[in-house]
């Protein structure tokens, strides 16, 4: 059984169709990068994913379920990260993580946490208000919050921009590992690097995956 199948997905906002008819399959442990231009629709594709949006025509199964019919038993298998980090700016990198480990039930949340903050490279930074962080910074905690339920399906929405290379080297290598353990990654990018470090590349062209 595969992880995740969609099939004739379509979404659109108002006269303008984004997504004319999607169709993948992902298995455990794919890294999938999505391509295509600026506009071709890769955010709102993962964002229907994510079930942030909900499309007009189509079926999207996960994990053996029907992702839209039961939304709320999906989200829980779901990590997403977009254009914004998802933290409260006003509170620390530890106390967002952990309270989103709180959130999703998270067994010993202190030591999910603990493990999050050293893969991430955020150690030195648990104890800031993520109002102080830098654009990297932040979209490195971002990550942290995404993986922190250990999720069967990972979705990032050019998750490598404004990081540095040292940066980009823990995240290439926390998306490995989330692989490993048996994820199933897909992220948008337009770098053709970033690209190299997906199991398999589709584009999104027209409306539609090539």
């Amino acid at each position: 059984m595969s992880r995740l199948a969609i099939s004739g997905l379509v979404k659109g906002f108002g006269f303008a169709p984004v997504l004319k008819g999607i169709d993948l399959v992902a298995n455990e442990g794919e890294r999938i990068a999505l391509v295509g231009e600026n506009g071709s629709g890769k955010s709102t594709l993962l964002r229907v994913l994510a079930l942030l949006q909900r499309p007009e025509a189509g079926a999207y199964t996960l994990e053996g379920r029907d992702a839209l019919k039961d939304s709320v038993g999906a989200r829980a298998l779901i990590g997403y990260l977009g254009h914004e980090s998802g933290l409260d700016r006003a509170q620390t990198v530890r106390e967002n993580l952990t309270l989103f480990a709180k959130l999703y039930g998270v067994r010993d949340a202190t030591q999910r946490v603990d493990e999050l903050l050293e893969r991430f490279g955020l150690n030195r930074l648990a104890l800031s208000p993520v109002a102080e962080l830098s654009r990297g910074q932040e979209q490195a905690a971002g990550l942290a919050r995404a993986c922190v339920h250990q999720p069967l399906l990972l979705l990032l929405d050019e998750p490598a921009n404004a990081l540095d290379d040292a940066a980009r080297a823990r995240l290439w290598g926390a998306l490995r590992e989330e692989s490993v353990r048996g994820a199933t990654v897909i992220f948008s990018t337009h770098d053709a690097a970033s690209a190299q470090q997906a199991t398999c590349t589709v584009r999104l062209s027209g409306g539609k995956l090539a």
